[in-house]
């Protein structure tokens, strides 16, 4: 018999959440008193639900983190603590959108991608493509690049006719 997993959800109003003096830290206080230092938080729904069901993560070990709850929604979180805590997100989920392929090349194995983004020009390479370009719906995808990084092309519809017919070869 598998052992039943509950969670625990927490509730936002009330919450405190701060980064420690001098250090990069986060610290979670819960309206119920409980306090927790080096905290991180993830989204259970990257993609579809951004905003809801969000993960609080305390740090146990070097490398392992174990859950306190989880918020069903960020509504009624005080700003300060939900402008911390979307500071976070968007530090763990940082995902330049591309908006033009400058060029699409193969090199050794691995697809090398130069590409201008929402936040400037990148280079990356993809290993295995079918495996690491996600197709979030027919016009959206998500590229996972050899170092772990992530870029999104939300409409290939959208890009220029060049940059098109370079990801279209891909397929």
């Amino acid at each position: 018999m598998t052992p039943q997993l509950s969670i625990r959800w927490l509730d936002p109003t009330g919450v405190v959440i701060e980064r420690l003096p001098d250090s990069v830290l986060v610290r979670i206080r819960l309206p119920n008193g409980e306090v927790y230092e080096d905290v991180q938080f993830a989204r259970a729904f990257p993609l579809s639900h951004a905003n809801e069901y969000i993960s609080v993560l305390r740090r146990e070990e070097r490398d392992k983190f174990v859950e306190i709850g989880m918020f069903r929604t960020l509504e009624g979180m005080p700003d300060d603590s939900r402008r911390i805590l979307n500071e976070e997100l968007d530090r763990r989920y940082f995902t330049p959108v591309i908006e033009k392929i400058y060029s699409l090349t193969e090199e050794y194995g691995q697809h090398r991608w130069d590409v201008l983004t929402d936040r400037g020009r990148r280079v990356f390479y993809v290993r295995n493509w079918r495996d690491n370009i996600h197709e979030l719906s027919p016009v959206r995808y998500l590229i996972v690049a050899v170092d772990g990084s992530r870029y999104e092309i939300r409409d290939v519809d959208m890009l220029d006719a060049k940059s098109r017919v370079q990801f279209e070869r891909l397929g």
